[in-house]
């Protein structure tokens, strides 16, 4: 673009699974005024940058989808049969972002359009990316970290990273396909520590109806990798194994932690090939100050990376250097439930924009903070509320405690028949407004096998924001292998409508990880949500929600005797709130 100077960054756009290269290109800045508003390549461009979009390896080019997009050449995949014919299959096969192999595609890539365009600074380069582009966008933060150039093959120009703006990302895919509810703190919940290759949690609860749906998806627009040797140097990856491993379901270990041959592959493989937040670059990277700058946007609402996947990551890099040049925004953003307001969207992307080129010259240590957007149901919500803190637990400035003190048996299969699982849903559920408004209301009673159970009236406002849990007694009778431990938190208003604010699981593995009795705290996905004067606040526990999670193995679940139940909420107002 005329007048933007001699030299110039150079980003890199990364789209979501089952998507190409057309996500994030467009004709105008406007986009689809919501998440590509002022963040496209006509955006990047018309500032002075050069833009890289590419379909990754795996996935089909079927051209544009959207009337923003342009329609830019495909290539031809050298196994089509005939070429450019619709039955084509992409020249390789999704390896879901490994770190040996679509990791150092996007870098080559980046090398190449460096040699291919001399005026590209070389020490400017940015990443972002949505989904499957966000969980690249972290890693490749992390592969800049470990090493003083981010591209670096031969006869090829060395390439710096300075920015990465993830977007409603995965930071550990084991943990967020699979929530175990495990953790050293509730903003931290994770399948293992850092530096490990994701162990000492068990392997937690499969998303079933994302799951198969990405599966579906997956091989409708492109092709797995089934375990073939190399580039990766974890071994073979069989995408479609696993796959079956995780539907058998339980047992996924025995005795003393010792997992299954097949979950243990996937779990090593998950965190430290495919996770962001189990990367020693990030140790190596502050040893030598290399710090590059995160900008994470996350969604309260997104079932399916919840706002936890920027949250660990944020309070492990500011645990490594309290000035590491990392930010996060969360709202009512990213994968179904969430409404994506295009007004939310405009202001965290104008954010994320000025975040960029503070630091596209140079990452800087700098002192950095959390955003939180409300979620507001219904209407044309706004920007209205937004607020800001230091740290993702001091959102909230006190705390809510509903104390439902209830008991309650909760046999294996307690919650299948529950018609509320299917309505709460992220993909099957039913939207109760025409339209697509995401928020999911309560169809009916929890069946008496499951808990249930209402709070009183609130006697004042409450603002729940941060993530939250529900806590409870447990005894596992007689103890098996596993128990499940499902909770679902309810806004229920005077007319008796119920709409669902949060939701949780945790995963009992009696096997060595968790005591058959003690006190189990199910942290929930959290929501930035205002809870009216008189409203009220309820619970719901099963071991069986459907189709959100896989249903437990029954011949070795455990029933679950319940007592002292109660809600823990982080709110904004101060002080401490109880509410029978």
């Amino acid at each position: 673009m005329a007048g933007t100077g001699s030299r110039h960054p150079l980003i890199v756009l990364m789209h979501g699974f089952g998507n190409n290269k057309h996500e994030w290109q467009s004709t105008s800045d406007e986009a689809d005024v919501a998440d590509k508003y002022h963040w496209n390549s006509h955006w990047f461009a018309k500032h002075g940058y050069y833009v890289l979009t590419y379909t990754a390896r795996g996935f089909k080019d079927n051209g544009p989808t959207a009337s923003y997009q342009p329609a830019t050449p495909a290539g031809t995949a050298p196994n089509c049969l005939p070429p450019g014919g619709s039955a084509c299959l992409p020249s390789g096969t999704i390896r879901v972002k490994n770190k040996d192999v679509e990791i150092r595609d996007t870098q080559w890539l980046a090398a190449l359009t460096a040699r291919a365009f001399t005026d590209i600074n070389r020490d400017q380069v940015a990443v972002s990316g949505g989904s499957y582009g966000g969980g690249e966008s972290w890693l490749q933060a992390a592969e800049q970290a470990a090493r003083p150039y981010w591209a670096d093959f031969p006869e090829l120009p060395r390439l710096r990273l300075q920015v990465a703006v993830p977007k409603y990302p995965w930071t550990d895919l084991a943990y967020s396909l699979l929530p175990n509810g495990h953790g050293p703190d509730l903003y931290s919940s994770s399948q293992g520590a850092p530096d490990t290759l994701g162990v000492g949690n068990p392997i937690g609860v499969a998303k079933t109806s994302y799951i198969n749906g990405l599966y579906a998806l997956g091989t409708t627009n492109g092709v797995f990798d089934e375990g073939s040797p190399g580039p990766q140097t974890n071994g073979p990856e069989p995408y479609t194994a696993w796959l079956n491993r995780m539907a058998a379901g339980e047992p996924y270990s025995a005795p003393g932690r010792v997992d299954d041959p097949v979950v243990g592959q996937l779990r090593t493989s998950f965190s430290g090939w495919h996770s962001a937040y189990y990367q020693p670059g990030w140790r190596i990277g502050k040893a030598a100050g290399r710090e590059p700058a995160v900008y994470s946007i996350s969604g309260w609402t997104d079932d399916l990376f919840p706002a936890v996947e920027s949250f660990r990551m944020y309070n492990y890099l500011k645990s490594l250097d309290p000035r590491w040049p990392v930010a996060v925004a969360v709202g009512d953003l990213g994968h179904s439930r969430a409404q994506n307001p295009p007004a939310v969207w405009q202001a965290v992307n104008a954010q994320a924009w000025r975040f960029l080129q503070d630091h596209i010259t140079g990452s800087h240590p700098q002192w950095t903070s959390v955003t939180s957007f409300p979620t507001v149901c219904g209407g044309n919500p706004t920007t209205a509320g937004q607020i800001f803190a230091p740290t993702p637990e001091s959102l909230a400035r006190g705390r809510l405690t509903v104390d439902y003190n209830g008991t309650a048996v909760l046999a294996p299969t307690a919650g299948a028949s529950d018609p509320n699982g299917p309505a709460a849903d992220a993909v099957a559920g039913v939207n109760p407004v025409p339209g697509g408004d995401g928020c999911r209301t309560s169809p009916g009673p929890v069946p008496p096998d499951g808990y249930s159970a209402v709070s009183a009236p609130l006697p004042a406002a409450q603002t729940f924001v941060g993530i939250g849990y529900a806590q409870a007694e447990y005894t596992a009778v007689p103890p098996l292998s596993t128990a499940v431990l499902a909770a679902r938190v309810w806004d229920v208003k005077p007319d008796g409508t119920a709409v669902l604010v949060s939701r949780g699981v945790y995963r009992f593995d009696f096997n060595g990880y968790d005591a058959t009795t003690g006190t189990v705290r199910v942290p929930l996905y959290g929501n930035h949500w205002a809870f009216p004067q008189g409203d009220r606040i309820r619970l719901d526990l099963v071991q069986v929600d459907q189709p959100t999670f896989r249903a437990p193995n029954p011949g070795v679940t455990s029933p679950l005797e319940l007592s002292g139940t109660r809600l823990v909420l982080p709110v904004r107002e101060t002080g401490e709130t109880t509410v029978r």
